[in-house]
């Protein structure tokens, strides 16, 4: 019996000198199943409490990250000290950002220049002055606008139809759901030139991305196209 007791004790010794020195952190976010990287090194994995790792006395900066799709990823970062034998706590809010491919397939497809975005995979340059997320007119009145509007140059822009508008909408962005070069966009409705019937037209909305049918009599937001 007293040699087992020896035994444990001798292993808690061993276990005690092999972590001496180092400390401990714990870590949690908003996100369950988000990697954790320490210095660049991916070290574990969060769960529903903290995750506790340990360190060697030393500055460190925690990433955590866990991906959406190619594009878009929910990342936080802190830079912490760890001291010799101490225990800190650290919670993190993930926030969403782009990732370096998502930031190399937007170069690819949009360009912006002045206040016209420019889509090279579709060949259609998109009016984004202030006026974009200000006026705001009828079906008939829109089309009008478009027409007699001038920007960048040209003169011969033109209201876009409903597939078109929806070619801008990013459905990973929220208020406004719109491609992350324009600068200019209301959440509200924008009117399109699709016609529904006789007296409705579609629309779609930028808060979310969302579309619907709705009367030629209601006046929404305006931004004009024309093909490259």
């Amino acid at each position: 019996m007293t040699s087992r007791v020896g035994l444990v004790l001798m292993m808690i010794l061993l276990v005690s000198d092999l972590f001496a020195g180092q400390g401990k952190i714990r870590i949690s976010s908003d996100k369950e199943g988000a990697y954790i990287y320490i210095d660049g090194k991916k070290k574990a994995m969060t769960g529903e409490g903290f995750t506790t790792i340990l360190l060697d006395e030393g500055d460190y900066e925690v990433t955590v990250i866990k991906a959406i799709n190619k594009q878009w990823q929910y990342e936080a970062q802190k830079s912490v000290f760890i001291g010799e034998d101490t225990s800190i706590k650290i919670s993190l809010e993930l926030k969403k950002k782009m990732t370096e491919a998502g930031k190399s397939a937007l170069k690819e497809r949009w360009e912006r220049k002045g206040d016209i975005v420019i889509d090279k995979k579709k060949n259609l340059m998109w009016q984004d002055n202030s006026s974009a997320k200000s006026v705001k007119r009828d079906w008939s009145g829109a089309k009008r606008y478009c027409q007699n509007l001038s920007l960048g140059g040209y003169s011969d822009w033109r209201l876009p139809d409903y597939y078109e508008l929806l070619s801008i909408v990013d459905y990973d962005r929220h208020h406004p759901a719109i491609v992350s070069l324009f600068k200019n966009t209301n959440s509200g409705g924008y009117c399109s030139s699709s016609i529904y019937d006789g007296s409705s037209s579609y629309f779609v909305f930028f808060d979310k991305g969302s579309a619907s049918a709705e009367g030629k009599k209601l006046e929404a937001y305006i931004r004009c196209v024309r093909t490259k």
